[in-house]
């Protein structure tokens, strides 16, 4: 499941026009936001994850207080190997362009290899096999697991599940509070 609206809205500065440095710092105020207070997570995020017996989240502020918003805080798991792959950044002052272009310019570097101020995507996919591996050994011992993500990382995961054999079987988008289920 993927975590709530943040504090930050990121909606309202898509016409905002900045520079590479000035995205790489809302980038960054992004990944330590925690969750926008006017909202409850919708019904059937709340269903999934009661059916839950195991909770794993990232230590990042918005999925710990996603799952605190779910009712299973006290149950859940805090992994920093479940964190979102931090975006890259260049230090350039020029030129200004919107803050979407920018992420959408970056993750396409991203992707490609570039991974300044960033996490290098060889990484990101180390961690997502071995977040993989920790979902599926709590998985067979047949309990349902529930793991309150990032965008990101949670595609990276699936990707994993899926080469193991496991079969999406429902998701629901890739907004806040979306979610994907897998079984084997």
């Amino acid at each position: 499941m993927r975590h709530g609206r943040p504090e930050i809205d990121l909606e309202s500065m898509k016409k905002n026009r900045v520079t590479a440095m000035q995205s790489g710092a809302i980038i960054d105020q992004y990944e330590l936001s925690d969750l926008a207070t006017d909202q409850s997570p919708p019904v059937d995020a709340l269903d999934i994850a009661r059916q839950c017996k195991i909770v794993f989240n990232s230590d990042l502020p918005r999925s710990i207080s996603s799952v605190r918003l779910l009712g299973v805080s006290t149950d859940a798991i805090t992994n920093a190997q479940f964190r979102e792959s931090a975006l890259p950044w260049l230090s350039w002052s020029w030129p200004k362009l919107g803050l979407f272009t920018w992420c959408i310019l970056f993750r396409i570097a991203w992707l490609f290899g570039f991974s300044k101020n960033g996490e290098d995507i060889g990484n990101a996919k180390t961690r997502a096999l071995a977040c993989a591996g920790i979902l599926q050994k709590q998985a067979n011992s047949g309990q349902p697991v529930l793991l309150l993500g990032h965008g990101i990382m949670n595609r990276l995961i699936a990707k994993q599940l899926k080469k193991s054999g496991w079969k999406q079987i429902e998701t629901n988008g890739e907004r806040y509070w979306s979610f994907t289920i897998f079984e084997r």
